[in-house]
């Protein structure tokens, strides 16, 4: 999950930086929206598998801690 999140956060500001570079275009300022909305949308999935991935291990370090009986 860390991977993927990594993944999708850089393709996510790779895509506003692409929508900010197409809006300075008038001929594909139309286009420019649709990368706004994808790069914002894979940045806030990236955010959540990264936030996901940290908390699987510390549920994981917990279980860890009960189950050798070290409260």
């Amino acid at each position: 999950m860390k991977v993927g999140g990594i993944i999708a956060l850089i393709f996510g500001i790779l895509n506003i930086i692409a929508g900010i570079g197409m809006s300075s275009d008038p001929n594909f300022a139309d286009k420019a929206g649709g990368k706004f909305g994808f790069g914002i949308g894979c940045i806030v999935l990236g955010i959540y598998l990264l936030n996901r991935a940290s908390q699987k291990k510390e549920e994981q370090n917990e279980k860890d801690k009960w189950s050798n009986g070290k409260n």
